[in-house]
């Protein structure tokens, strides 16, 4: 299993002073964490000795390492099996190095046990939604644990960039539940105060990080953009109203605040506080957007050397803190391709499919790094030996599922074989080939985009992805397509006849006329009448093995 200890270069307290030297009514505590994280997320099944403790940040806890020292932690069990037998080991390490409670998601499974333990070695746990990224789970821990309301923090406050924290700040100012969206409808950031307002469109744009997509939402957003003030919007429980303003940078639209709040408890100066934040919040997206695009444009011009230019490929993967001596690629795309849109619109598809899937292997594949060419998204995956090869099969197809899922269009991926750093270009081009099948099996209805055949491999395809390549060889050397298929298929089009067809299915159906007849929907004898008009018209002789062979592949070539 890959190692995932902390985000970033280490673990980080969600604050912005250590955490030894933070006034401890500053702090939530267990019990007031599990209010503010909301149980829509993840449930405090267990509180322990350490309910009244005070907590400090989060840590992505990988359960077959020694945790960090973290007093004050939550450790976030990604991958922790409910089945094992060292959960008290597990648990007394965490409580060794100051952990207050650990975060879990049972899948199903009974975890009776595990609290059993939590409550012998004093640590609290917390069940998570199996449908909760684990992202997103982090940024929910992190944004409740800076202090808000007793703070007496300002918007001017907030760090450059966090947007949950300016959307808790607002949300404290304002007195109800705010949520920061792109121009695309994208979820931001949302407020996380205890006791917020909620309605149905809230819950589901939280969940999916997306807003609804319906016809009325879409009008919303249009009036919103094009107001220069804030705007009411309906909403659909009474007693609730929801209000928004655009975020921009002069006539440029970079997002939108939307405030939901109940009706009663508007006041004088809700519209004055959104102005202030929608103003605030420009420099907070401008920040981001360009730390972004920087980190995206650095890692996207050291990937493209690793995959394309092997003379560069070691310098490259030096760069990019790859030190492992065997390394696998996957190549993402979304399909179908849709070259319709514009340039424009084409290109922000492509970045956003690159974003979604950075952000979950972020999660799922700490070690891996991405990079983006054209209409691919490739995830380079180091320590790519056999032991781990289904793990990281599994890992991609959860980051397809999560795209195809925010996208709303089906997402495969085709994964390379492992390779040194010096044969990398083997693996990118073993991965694109099955790339390509993969998406000619879903354009002509082979494979369900629902399925788990949307990620795989050369040895899962099998014999056709061979196949296909041979033909390719044979075309290029101007072997294909050769004369047989050639010439039935001038001769069909000429006479209006089916000839082609019905040798093809013959052929596939291993020369069983009745079963070919069958997928043709034809009576035998109609098929038995044409078979014997082959060789007289064609000179094919359908007795000879090797004349069926080459009449099949040059057949096979044509249609793939």
């Amino acid at each position: 299993m890959s190692n995932y200890q902390s985000r970033g270069t280490g673990p980080r307290p969600a604050v912005r002073f250590p955490a030894a030297e933070a006034p401890q009514d500053r702090l939530p505590t267990v019990h007031s964490m599990g209010r503010l994280i909301g149980t829509e997320f993840a449930s405090l099944v267990e509180a322990a000795d350490a309910g009244d403790r005070c907590v400090s940040g989060s840590v992505l806890y990988d359960p077959n390492a020694q945790p960090p020292r973290f007093p004050g932690a939550v450790a976030l069990g990604i991958g922790l099996s409910l089945s094992g037998k060292r959960f008290r080991q597990r648990l007394e390490d965490l409580k060794e190095a100051g952990y207050v409670a650990l975060v879990y998601k049972a899948n199903g499974a009974s975890d009776e046990r595990l609290r059993e333990v939590a409550r012998a070695a004093g640590i609290a746990l917390f069940r998570a939604a199996d449908s909760t990224p684990w992202n997103q789970l982090a940024e929910i821990i992190d944004a409740a644990i800076a202090p808000h309301r007793s703070s007496g923090r300002t918007l001017v406050d907030i760090r450059p960039g966090d947007l949950f924290d300016l959307a808790n700040t607002v949300a404290a100012l304002a007195g109800g539940a705010i949520a920061i969206a792109d121009p695309e409808q994208t979820i931001l950031a949302y407020s996380t105060l205890p006791d917020q307002p909620i309605d149905e469109t809230r819950r589901n744009s939280i969940l999916r990080l997306h807003v609804p997509q319906t016809e009325q939402n879409d009008l919303d957003y249009r009036r919103v953009h094009a107001a220069v003030d804030v705007v009411d919007v309906e909403t659909e429980e009474p007693g609730l109203r929801r209000c928004a303003i655009a975020i921009r940078a002069g006539d440029s639209v970079l997002g939108s605040l939307w405030l939901l709040t109940a009706a009663a408890s508007i006041g004088g100066d809700t519209a004055r506080v959104m102005r202030e934040a929608a103003n605030v919040a420009a420099l907070h997206l401008l920040h981001r957007r360009t730390a972004f695009v920087s980190n995206l444009t650095r890692q996207v011009d050291l990937v493209k050397p690793l995959l394309f230019e092997p003379a560069r490929a070691e310098l490259a993967a030096l760069k990019l803190g790859i030190s492992s001596t065997s390394v696998r690629i996957a190549a993402l795309s979304s399909w179908p391709l849709q070259p319709g849109p514009g340039a424009l619109q084409t290109l922000q598809s492509r970045l956003r499919l690159f974003d979604i899937v950075r952000t979950s292997c972020a999660v799922r594949l700490p070690t891996a790094v991405c990079g983006l060419a054209d209409n691919i998204v490739y995830v380079v995956l180091p320590q790519a030996d056999d032991s781990l090869h289904r793990f990281h099969q599994e890992a991609i197809l959860r980051v397809v599922q999560n795209a195809a899922r925010l996208l709303s269009i089906p997402v495969v991926a085709g994964i390379g074989a492992p390779a040194a750093l010096s044969k990398l270009e083997q693996s990118r081009t073993g991965a694109e080939a099955v790339l390509g099948e993969l998406i000619r099996d879903l354009d002509e209805g082979r494979i369900s985009p629902q399925s788990g055949g949307v990620v795989a491999d050369r040895e899962l395809l099998g014999s056709r992805l061979h196949l296909r390549q041979i033909v390719m060889d044979l075309q290029k050397a101007g072997h294909l397509p050769g004369e047989y298929a050639t010439k039935i298929a001038e001769y069909d089009a000429e006479h209006k006849t089916s000839f082609e067809e019905t040798l093809r299915t013959h052929l596939d159906a291993g020369r069983n006329a009745i079963e070919a007849a069958k997928k043709l929907g034809l009576h035998v004898n109609t098929v038995r009448y044409r078979l014997s008009r082959i060789e007289p018209l064609f000179g094919i002789d359908l007795d000879d093995p090797e004349t069926r062979l080459l009449v099949w592949l040059q057949l096979w070539a044509r249609h793939n």
